[in-house]
């Protein structure tokens, strides 16, 4: 049982989505925006810091649709 409202879902899911941009702009673009001194292990933990968020977001929007 949760206690939002179908419009606090829907800006719940906004935000993770935002958080995923965010993550992927800072830690996977960023990588090679410059290649000379690309990091791979950053480039690993960005991946993973955008799928997380995305799959939050689709989760909750997920929910939205089934009711």
């Amino acid at each position: 049982m949760c206690f939002m409202t179908e419009k606090q879902k829907n800006n719940l899911a906004k935000f993770f989505y935002d958080i995923a941009k965010i993550d992927f702009a800072a830690l996977v673009v960023a990588q090679f925006a410059n290649p000379t001194n690309l990091k791979y292990w950053i480039l690993i933990v960005g991946i993973i810091a955008t799928v997380i968020p995305i799959f939050v977001g689709l989760a909750l929007d997920k929910q939205e649709i089934e009711k």
